[in-house]
């Protein structure tokens, strides 16, 4: 008996083995562009896989990390990135149990605060030491400076560039330039509470976004003004993703009092080589608007995109428009269906979204004549927009087969 059952085990054994073996992926660049670093997604359902770690293999034996990751509405993905997508390519990858562990951290995200310690008149007193829970819930009275939250918000990095927004009434977003692919939120802001404005050997915050939607912050616009999400009820904000090649944070907020009070949640996605962060926002509620926009500051240049054939465009800027007083490039990307109007208030470039059944979604991207890869000029900037457009616009086909 014990034989019998022992050979339906070596044979049920060898059965998920060879279920695991024999998926692969082709991969076909069917554009005549390169792709840099890019992103390949599959719905778990099309790609069935026993519960375990994963990598796939390349042709050439090159191991990338797979991971899983959710979309706005907790639908799960595959992923893996590919670092160049020739054109016209075609490549196969297989998948393998196990981790690609020589492969390098290339993103990050998250939430830390201050424990030990308390409120006193709506600042954080006393000793205390830092957690990181990677999620918090906060009362829409929530206000900045209150020396509780590490910068002051959720943050989140790629190899190439690092984000924050304020977890408080502002939630205004904003950009630290990196002078290293390595990860370096982890040590920003635990020292001193806003030492991160000063050159650093990691970099700095680039930003002084003041009352401005800074870089891609979340707005609503009234025709006349583009608004921040700062009147709210509450908000919970999580970290969801913190992998190698991508991580997320999702925030919900409650009565949010725009034109009319609503829910709204949206979903931050950074990816391994990309300088370019996802929004993408899911409205509860009626609302005839989405705006976000860039900071409006003298001494910058708007680049006007080139007509194109491709679902997504952009608006940017370039100049001397960083707190170090260095060149900085801000663009935000947006589906053309989507663009309601492009306008501008006192301190904004302001891109006004037409919400598609309740959803919206731009990419907003910085950099900085500073970073490790310095993008130091109006021409080098642009070739950074193409990189992000190229992947946008992209014409790939993704097909899940067995051997």
């Amino acid at each position: 008996m014990f034989k019998i059952s022992r050979s339906i085990s070596l044979i049920v054994f060898a059965l998920l083995i060879h279920n695991v073996y024999s998926q692969s992926v082709t991969v076909k660049n069917q554009s005549n562009v390169l792709l840099k670093d890019f992103m390949v997604e599959i719905p778990v359902n099309k790609l069935p896989l026993t519960i375990g770690n994963y990598y796939v293999v390349s042709k050439e034996g090159v191991q990338l990390p797979v991971e899983i990751v959710s979309d706005i509405n907790a639908e799960q993905i595959v992923v893996f990135s590919i670092e160049r997508l020739q054109p016209n390519a075609i490549l196969k990858f297989n998948f393998q149990r196990g981790q690609a562990e020589n492969y390098p951290k290339r993103t990050y995200a998250e939430i830390a605060h201050k424990i030990g310690g308390q409120f006193v008149n709506g600042k954080y007193q006393g000793e205390f030491s830092w957690v990181k829970p990677n999620f918090i819930r906060l009362p829409g009275n929530f206000k900045d400076h209150s020396y509780f939250i590490k910068y002051e918000g959720a943050g989140w990095e790629s190899d190439k560039v690092a984000y924050r927004f304020y977890l408080d009434q502002r939630n205004a977003l904003d950009a630290f330039g990196k002078k290293t692919p390595g990860i370096v939120l982890p040590a920003v802001g635990v020292d001193g509470y806003d030492n991160y404005h000063k050159m650093a050997v990691w970099g700095m915050d680039d930003m002084e976004v003041g009352k401005s939607l800074g870089i891609g912050s979340i707005a609503y616009w009234d025709g006349k003004k583009a608004f921040r999400v700062e009147k709210r009820d509450s908000l919970v904000c999580c970290v969801i993703s913190d992998g190698k090649v991508r991580s997320q944070i999702k925030t919900v907020y409650y009565g949010w009092e725009a034109a009319n009070k609503v829910n709204l949640t949206s979903l931050i996605t950074i990816d391994a080589g990309h300088r370019a962060s996802h929004m993408v926002l899911k409205i509860d509620g009626k609302l005839d608007n989405i705006a976000t926009g860039i900071i409006k500051l003298k001494n910058t240049e708007i680049i006007v995109p080139p007509a194109n054939d491709g679902e997504w465009t952009y608006y940017a800027t370039f100049g001397c428009q960083s707190m170090n007083n260095d060149n900085m490039g801000l663009a935000i990307f947006y589906r053309k269906r989507q663009l309601q109007t492009l306008t501008e208030d006192e301190l904004n470039h302001v891109i006004v979204l037409t919400p598609d059944h309740g959803y919206v979604e731009y990419y907003f991207m910085a950099t900085w004549e500073k970073e490790w890869q310095p993008i130091q000029d109006k021409a080098s900037f642009i070739n950074a927009i193409d990189d992000e457009l190229n992947c946008l616009n992209q014409k790939v086909s993704i097909r899940v087969h067995k051997k």
